[in-house]
């Protein structure tokens, strides 16, 4: 008898070690682990009229803005917006106005980041990536409104709230210029369900390629390396049933160097030209799905110049091709999330070397 209590002993000791063996490591439970993240193909990075029909509860409206080049090592220009307290609203559109000032709006397609301050980090988040038109068909009066769902933004858009912009473009003149003008629409859809936000990557941080973009394909800094694109835990709050990755990436620059795994692949101008993918992995799992980073422009509004050439994640006149990625939490509370690109060789010694292939990268968790 006490043979065989002391054996079953042992066996239930087994079978609780293997138990918590495959709560922890997610064997054995059933879930295909190389399909953690599904891409959300049914929410649109941006509107040409306002998805929601209902007037809004609170409108916040900010004056037009000239866009330029704030000079090297400036600070980017900063202004205030004011938010009635502590209300997280169920739902937020941000109306965006892009515009001209003089004799009509200027004649590049340039970058603009936009950013909020959220009051509980201290810390700036990309609220919007939008890329100026060609402006050399439009005359004084020409302006383009788009509409961009910033739901997850509205725990940060509460009482008096800090934005500023950049401006990647050296265009502007004494009497021409692109504008831009947001205006924020807040509805009471709801209870607002965003728990909190955590940067996994934003290029802006430290970029390496002279704007805000991390070099690609350079060796000694490449936007491949660890303190770049590298493994990132991020840990989420308890309460939280999904996490959601917005994960806006656009290619720049024409470096017409090589992809070694694409042999028969002619190189059109890395990385703005370039069609291309990134890759995610979730606990050490590459995932099944992958993000395209490109953009067709062929229904682009008439303009001047490359306008309907298809582009890495983005279209002259448009706001960019923002991802969304879906994520179910882990019992851990944790997940190490990575993102890899396609290798590539660069023709340039310098990461910001002129025409150097380059990505804009802002990739944010945000727990609902």
């Amino acid at each position: 008898m006490f043979i065989n209590m002391r054996r079953l002993c042992m066996l239930a000791a087994m079978v609780l070690a293997m138990a918590a063996c495959s709560n922890n490591e997610g064997e054995g439970d059933g879930v295909d682990k190389t399909k953690l993240a599904v891409q959300d193909d049914a929410r649109k990075p941006f509107y040409s009229r306002n998805p929601v029909s209902k007037s809004p509860a609170y409108v916040v409206e900010d004056e037009e803005r000239r866009l330029e080049f704030p000079g090297w090592g400036s600070p980017d220009p900063q202004f205030m917006l004011s938010f009635p307290e502590a209300k997280n609203y169920g739902r937020v559109i941000l109306e965006y106005t892009m515009g001209s000032e003089g004799r009509g709006p200027a004649d590049y397609d340039n970058l603009v980041l936009l950013y909020v301050k959220n009051k509980a980090d201290g810390e700036w988040y990309e609220l919007a990536r939008v890329f100026t038109p060609f402006g050399g068909v439009f005359d004084s009066e020409w302006e383009k409104r788009f509409y961009l769902d910033i739901t997850e933004y509205a725990p940060m858009l509460s009482a008096d709230t800090e934005f500023k912009y950049y401006y990647q473009g050296f265009d502007a003149t004494a009497d021409k210029a692109h504008t831009m003008k947001i205006k924020v629409l807040c509805y009471n859809e709801g209870e607002g369900g965003i728990l909190g936000v955590e940067r996994i990557y934003d290029s802006s941080l430290n970029p390496n390629n002279g704007y805000r973009g991390w070099a690609y394909g350079v060796a000694g800094y490449d936007i491949e390396a660890e303190e770049r694109l590298g493994r990132r835990t991020i840990n989420i709050p308890e309460g939280t049933t999904e996490v959601m990755l917005r994960v806006a990436i656009t290619g720049h620059g024409h470096d017409m160097g090589s992809f070694p795994n694409r042999p028969d692949y002619v190189v059109l101008n890395a990385a703005e030209f370039d069609d291309n993918y990134y890759y995610i992995a979730v606990d050490g799992v590459k995932q099944e799905a992958s993000g395209h980073i490109f953009y067709s422009n062929a229904d682009n509004y008439i303009q001047m110049g490359t306008y309907n050439y298809d582009r890495a994640n983005w279209a002259p006149g448009n706001p960019m091709n923002v991802h969304y990625w879906r994520l179910a939490p882990n019992a851990k509370r944790e997940m190490i999330i990575d993102f890899d690109l396609e290798e590539f060789v660069s023709t340039f010694s310098e990461p910001n070397a002129e025409g150097v292939a380059n990505y804009v990268v802002s990739v944010y968790a945000f727990y609902k």
